[in-house]
C-alpha cells in the first residue's frame, strides 16, 4: 500500500490544525492509502487509528508525497517577530526544516487549504529565508488557498494555486459530533482571549446573569489541549449551575459542544466556521479581519459585534432569538455553494496522491 505524509503544526494540538490534518488522513484513507501525520498527538492518533511520525525524518524518509494540511503558512511575521517572539522563532523553525528535508529526500511537498489573510506582501519583509526558499524550492508544487486574495502572494514565489472556500466546510463528512446532553436552557458558546480582547465588565455582567437567573447556560471553551500549556484563551475558575468549562480535547468532543450550542460567541473563523457545518449560527466578537471579511462574504455584517457590546445588548438582541432564526439570517444560498466548492480541495488532494503518491 502506498504511504503519504501528511505535515502540519500539530505539536500544539490546535483543533483547526487537528482537524485539518485528520480531514485529509481520512480522505486519503478512504482512497486506499496509508498516511502518518507529522507529531500527532497521541490520544488522537489512538481515537483515530493514525500513524504519527516524530520527526520530519521519520516522516519524509519512505514516501513520494507529503500534503501540508492548511494551515497559516502564510502568516506574515516581521524581522522583530521572528527574533524575539517564541511562536514565531519555532514556526520559521520549522519552514527550515521543511526545506532541508527538500534536499535530503525526494519528496514533493503539496499545500492543500493554505491559510494567510488575503494581503500580496512582499516575502523579504515578511518571511524568513527558510520559508522563501522552501516555497520556491521545485519540491513544493502549485496547491490550493482558503483566501482568494493568497493567489496573487504565491505567484511571488512562482507557484500557480487555486481558490476553493475553507476545506473544513466538508466537516461532517470527517467526524462525528460528541453532542451534550439536550437542556431546555439557551445554550452561549464563548471562546474569549486573555489581555485586551477581554471585557471585564462583560465577565461580570455574564456570571451575575448565570447566578441570579436559570434559562440560559454559559460554555467558555478553549482551542488547545490543556497539556500544550497555552493560555491566551479565558476559563472561569471553576464552574457552577450555568457556567460550564469545555476545554479542547478532539475535534468531535469539540465540534459535538458547538452542535450542542444555539449561538457561538468567538474571534476564531475556525470555530465559527465548524461550528456553522453543524447548524450552530456565530458571531464575531473582537475578532480579527479574517472573521470579519468571512462573515460579510455570507451575509453576516449582522454578526459582527461591535466592541463595546453590553450583555445586555447580546441578550437583547442574539440570545432573544432562536438558532434557527439566527442562522437564517445568514445567506444560506452563499454558504451551501461554499459547502459545495470546497469539496475541490478533497479532489485536489486525490489528483495529487495519484500523480505523485
Amino acid at each position: 500500500m502506498k504511504k503519504i505524509a501528511i505535515w502540519a503544526p500539530l505539536r500544539y494540538a490546535n483543533y483547526g490544525d487537528d482537524m485539518q490534518a485528520i480531514a485529509f488522513a481520512k480522505h486519503l484513507q478512504s482512497l486506499g492509502y496509508s498516511v502518518k501525520l507529522y507529531q500527532l498527538d497521541e490520544s488522537l492518533a489512538k481515537e483515530y487509528q493514525l500513524e504519527s511520525a516524530p520527526t520530519i525524518d521519520d516522516l519524509c524518509k519512505d514516501v513520494n508525497l507529503c500534503i501540508i494540511a492548511g494551515g497559516a503558512l502564510l502568516t506574515p511575521f516581521n524581522l522583530p517577530k521572528r527574533l524575539l517572539h517564541k511562536a514565531a522563532i519555532e514556526y520559521e523553525q520549522d519552514f527550515k526544516d521543511l526545506y532541508q528535508a527538500t534536499k535530503k529526500y525526494s519528496v514533493k511537498f503539496s499545500a492543500i487549504s493554505m491559510g494567510g489573510d488575503g494581503k500580496i506582501r512582499n516575502p523579504k519583509s515578511y518571511y524568513s529565508k527558510s520559508r522563501i526558499n522552501f516555497f520556491k524550492s521545485d519540491s513544493f508544487i502549485d496547491g490550493t488557498v482558503r483566501l482568494s486574495g493568497d493567489v496573487e502572494q504565491m505567484k511571488q514565489f512562482g507557484k500557480n494555486f487555486e481558490y476553493y472556500p475553507d476545506m473544513l466546510f466538508q466537516t461532517p463528512r470527517y467526524f462525528e459530533s460528541q453532542v451534550l446532553e439536550p437542556t431546555k436552557k439557551y445554550r452561549v458558546g464563548i471562546n474569549f482571549k486573555k489581555g485586551k480582547y477581554l471585557d471585564k465588565e462583560m465577565l461580570l455582567a455574564i456570571y451575575k446573569y448565570a447566578e441570579e437567573n436559570d434559562d440560559i447556560e454559559f460554555h467558555f471553551t478553549t482551542t488547545h489541549m490543556e497539556k500544550i500549556g497555552l493560555n491566551y484563551q479565558y476559563l472561569p475558575e471553576k464552574e457552577s449551575k450555568n457556567i460550564f468549562i469545555d476545554r479542547y480535547c478532539s475535534p468531535n468532543q469539540l465540534l459535538g459542544v458547538l452542535a450542542s450550542m444555539d449561538i457561538f460567541i468567538t474571534s476564531m473563523l475556525h470555530l465559527g466556521l465548524t461550528g456553522l457545518t453543524v447548524g450552530t449560527p456565530f458571531v464575531s466578537y473582537r475578532g480579527p479581519g479574517k472573521t470579519k471579511s468571512f462573515l460579510k462574504s455570507i451575509g453576516g455584517d449582522w454578526a459582527i459585534l461591535n466592541d463595546q457590546i453590553s450583555f445586555k445588548g447580546l441578550k437583547t438582541n442574539y440570545f432573544s432569538l432562536s438558532k434557527t432564526e439566527l442562522y437564517t439570517q445568514y445567506n444560506v444560498s452563499a454558504i451551501n455553494k461554499m459547502v459545495s466548492d470546497s469539496k475541490k480541495h478533497y479532489n485536489f488532494c486525490k489528483t495529487i496522491a495519484e500523480q505523485f503518491a
